[in-house]
């Protein structure tokens, strides 16, 4: 049984296995891109089916050999919540098609494969655990930015409906224009209609302007969300994605020490001085601030 462990480990945590399944990954999401073209699916589904097919049962294998490499603790298996989804992608796939709505379902799922990606690329996983941790910190500034767009939104429908009833005739229109304003795609006629009094956006030649305070309204807004708060999203992210690559390497660490026993224990020492360097150094520039 220690036998098996042993190669079924060290199978799975080779290069070349796991560039071999990162292939099938890439060639599965090709086959379900090439069988939304209707003349080349026609032409090729049968062999399209046969090689998802063999696909599907080589990740099938895969997983019974990650269970093999855990020995006796095959449950340590679904403690890593990416075995967890490749296991649930590769189940769906056997879901039988005889009803209509299990079709899209499948279809679904062997789109998703292509995220298996993630799985096998550590960097990868540092995003997405970094966007995953970030969500909590995210729903405050996603709080802070409703704010914002509602107070603007009713103070666009107070100002510019009369004027523009197509942007802001109501609450949700001037919140739908705002958000447009946000992505800073085609704000400028928005504002030329503003500045013009017409809902005509060939007004904006016309020779005589009607008012002016659309330019306070629309500029303090993009500052306030497409400047401030964008760059509160990338800051809650980038903090996310440090602690995410700390966490990486102090797992890491810990895998070495299991494995070189003294030596691990050094690293360690010196890893955790490294920390309480970093901490007195962020302690010395508070203090020279003050």
């Amino acid at each position: 049984m220690y036998l098996i462990q042993k190669f079924t480990h060290n199978l799975v945590e080779s290069g070349i296995f796991r560039y071999f399944i990162l292939f099938l990954i890439l060639t599965s999401g090709v086959i379900v891109g090439l069988e939304t073209y209707p003349t080349i699916n026609s032409q090729y589904e049968g062999v399209f089916h046969i090689i998802d097919q063999v696909i599907i049962y080589i990740f099938l294998v895969e997983i019974v050999l990650k269970l093999l490499s855990m020995g006796q603790k095959p449950w340590e298996y679904f403690q890593d919540p990416w075995n967890v989804f490749d296991f649930i992608i590769v189940a769906v796939c056997f879901i039988p098609t005889f009803d209509a709505h299990f079709v899209a379902v499948l279809r679904m799922a062997r789109i998703l494969r292509v995220f298996r990606v993630i799985s096998i690329f550590p960097k990868l996983q540092i995003l997405v655990n970094a966007l995953l941790k970030s969500i909590p910190s995210m729903g405050y500034v996603v709080v802070l930015l409703f704010l914002i767009f509602y107070i603007y939104a009713v103070m666009g429908s107070f100002i510019f409906a009369e004027g523009d009833p197509v942007h802001f005739g109501s609450l949700h229109l001037s919140m739908i224009t705002l958000f447009k304003v946000l992505t800073l795609e085609g704000w400028t006629d928005i504002l030329n209609i503003q500045i013009y009094g017409s809902t005509d956006p060939s007004a904006k030649n016309a020779l005589e302007e009607v008012s002016y305070w659309s330019l306070a309204y629309f500029i303090s807004f993009i500052l306030l969300g497409a400047m401030i708060i964008m760059n509160l999203f990338i800051g809650v992210i980038m903090t996310s994605m440090q602690e995410s690559h700390a966490e990486l390497e102090k797992d890491l660490l810990q895998k070495e020490m299991a494995g070189s026993g003294t030596q691990g224990v050094v690293k360690n020492l010196e890893f955790k001085i490294d920390e309480l360097k970093k901490d007195i150094q962020k302690l010395s520039e508070l203090l020279n601030k003050q």
